[in-house]
Order: C-alpha cells, then sequence, then structure tokens
C-alpha cells in the first residue's frame, strides 16, 4: 500500500474518532438529526409516551449505539425495541419496548411487498392437508404487556385515561393491498394458527394444535376471521 494512502486513512481514522469540528461537525449533527427525525416518524407512540425532550434524548443515545447502516431512513431503528428492553429506566415503563415492537411490526408491514390476499380458504375437507402462505405484508407477534391496546388507544383522537387489562396479548397488522391496513389485537389461537402456518404447517394441522391448545377459543372460526382480514397470500396461479 503507498504511504500517502496509507496516511490519508490513518488521518481519516482518527479524525471520525475525534470529537467533530467545522464541517466535519456539520455533517455529523446533520446525520444524527435525520435519524433522530426517521425514529420520529417510526415510534411516534414511543414518542407520545416518553415526550418530545425525553425521546429526543433517547434517540440520540440510541443512535450513538446503533447509527443507521443505509442512507434510506425509512426503516431506520430495527433494533429500537430490544435496545428500549436494556435501558436501566425502563422499570418505569415496562410496556415501552412491547410498543415499540408493535409500532415495528406497522412499519415492516407498510415498506413489505405487495400481493394478491387469498380469496377463499379451502373447503373444510380440503384443509387437513392444504397448505396456504402468509401475505408478505403481514406481520404478528405475541407481547407480554398489553402493549397492543396502549397502542391502539393511542390511535383514537379523543383517549383520556388509558387503563388496559394488564395481560399478554398478540398484536396483527394486515394489508392486503396498498391502501388498507388492519392492526387488531389477537388471542393465543390465532398467534397459534399464524405460526403454525408461517413454519409450514397445513390448514389441518395448525387448527387441531389451536383447538387443543384453546378449546375456550372457536380456532375455525377464527381462520376465517384471519383470512377476512388478508393475512394469507393466493396461491400464484391466483395472482396472475
Amino acid at each position: 500500500m503507498p504511504l500517502e494512502l496509507l496516511a490519508m486513512q490513518e488521518d481519516f481514522a482518527a479524525a471520525i474518532s475525534s470529537p467533530a469540528t467545522g464541517p466535519l461537525r456539520v455533517y455529523r449533527n446533520t446525520v444524527i438529526s435525520g435519524a433522530v427525525q426517521a425514529l420520529r416518524d417510526n415510534y411516534p407512540v414511543v414518542e407520545q409516551i416518553v415526550g418530545p425532550e425525553m425521546f429526543e434524548a433517547v434517540a440520540v443515545d440510541f443512535d450513538s449505539t446503533c447509527p443507521p447502516r443505509t442512507p434510506v431512513l425509512a426503516l431506520y431503528g430495527s433494533e429500537f425495541a430490544d435496545w428500549l428492553g436494556h435501558q436501566p429506566w425502563i422499570g418505569d415503563l415496562p410496556y415501552l419496548a412491547d410498543v415499540a415492537r408493535v409500532e415495528r411490526l406497522r412499519i415492516e408491514s407498510l415498506f413489505a411487498s405487495d400481493a394478491e390476499p387469498l380469496l377463499d380458504l379451502p373447503r373444510p375437507n380440503e384443509m387437513i392437508s392444504a397448505r396456504v402462505q402468509v401475505h408478505p405484508a403481514t406481520r404478528f407477534a405475541w407481547l407480554s404487556t398489553p402493549a397492543m391496546s396502549i397502542w391502539l388507544a393511542h390511535q383514537q383522537p379523543d383517549r383520556r385515561t388509558i387503563e388496559p387489562d394488564w395481560k399478554p396479548e398478540g398484536a396483527l397488522f394486515a394489508r392486503p393491498d396498498a391502501f388498507t391496513m388492519h392492526a387488531p389485537r389477537i388471542g393465543r389461537a390465532a398467534h397459534r394458527l399464524l405460526c403454525g402456518i408461517r413454519f409450514g404447517e397445513t390448514m389441518g394441522q395448525s387448527l387441531a394444535a389451536a383447538e387443543r391448545l384453546y378449546p375456550e377459543e372457536n380456532p375455525a372460526a377464527i381462520l376465517a376471521s384471519l383470512a377476512n382480514l388478508g393475512v394469507f397470500a393466493a396461491p400464484n396461479d391466483e395472482r396472475n
């Protein structure tokens, strides 16, 4: 390696590891400002909960640990929920990391690929061996806190005191087309159905497991409701 190139690389490494000054400081502050605004856009309910000033401080701290890895900031913050869960002050807001997970599901659903939804479920006698695919824009998770209820309450313009039942619940985002998004809470049977189908079980296998685990629910009716929300993708021949 030429000595001039080596010297330039050493000078550059020293510059970016030292406190920024001059034009470099302006550039670094601009990058941080962009990352903070991206987090605001992607996690608006988290900001509403902690307040704008604290959110900005949290976002700057997060950026110092997990800076953007691409100039496209629309999906910035994939590690934010897990990062929040390890902050020493999170004990006062035990649901906050899960709220961030809900917001991450939403933003991923929003930017996921489009596909035709499955229009009709197979007949009952065909479900035993039928396999379907989860729609590419479907996102779901099981949460240890009522974070989905909290997130939904923040979507109401006239919200007052939020007092959800403190129990685990599921979150689902379904976007069957470019202009429609459904965001319901789901129960354990719905989550089990979605997990089974995502991991390759037949519809019959997923239904049987959900019925065995959660006999108090109605997995067959839940499966039909999920299909109506557009959580499954049409077969390739139906898309053409």
